[in-house]
């Protein structure tokens, strides 16, 4: 039963992004012109790569840092290989942003724009955090999907580059959360 569950899972998730995809140039063009100086003071301290990690990476791991290192260990774990992947995805890929953006000092690579490394990310943390953190889970789900919908929102990346980002990140959690589980990582 479980593998069909996960079959039906793939198979939506395959007609989402390829929705999204299709959906890419309007929401571009939606957010472009749309754009609302609350929200912009807002969602540009949230879309910060810095402060996602603070936030989503840093603080869950000081608070589990004393009664649960190996979850720890597993959230850095989830963060690495999820940037990791992200930048091989964006080397071979190359897809442009959408927008014009700034150009990174140190490496041209991530100005690409597919697969969202802030969506990946995120979405890698999130099993951890909803398994290890119940209370704060509200609270890190919500900052995150406000992260990864600033992505898309200031013209970072296309609406398919979040959602393929997210969903990757949250196979990439899950998977490690249950080799985790089932103490296949470290003892």
């Amino acid at each position: 039963m479980k593998k069909a569950s996960n079959v039906l899972v793939l198979v939506i998730g395959i007609i989402i992004l390829l929705a999204s995809y299709i959906f890419d140039r309007r929401v571009y063009l939606l957010f472009k012109d749309a754009r609302l100086s609350f929200l912009d003071a807002f969602l540009s301290t949230i879309t910060n790569f810095g402060v996602v990690f603070v936030v989503m990476l840093a603080i869950p791991s000081i608070i589990l840092y004393k009664k649960n290192k190996s979850a720890v260990y597993l959230l850095w774990l989830a963060f690495l290989a999820s940037a990791a992947l992200a930048f091989i995805t964006k080397s071979i890929l190359l897809r442009q942003r959408p927008a014009e953006t700034l150009a990174y000092p140190f490496t041209s690579i991530i100005n690409y724009s597919f697969p969202s490394m802030h969506a990946m990310a995120v979405f890698a943390l999130l099993p951890a955090i909803v398994e290890y953190l119940p209370r704060q889970r509200a609270f890190l789900l919500s900052f995150g999907l406000l992260a990864v919908f600033s992505r898309v929102y200031f013209g970072f990346h296309f609406l398919s580059d979040v959602v393929f980002g997210a969903m990757f990140g949250y196979f990439i959690g899950y998977f490690l959360l249950e080799m985790h589980k089932k103490k296949k990582l470290w003892k």
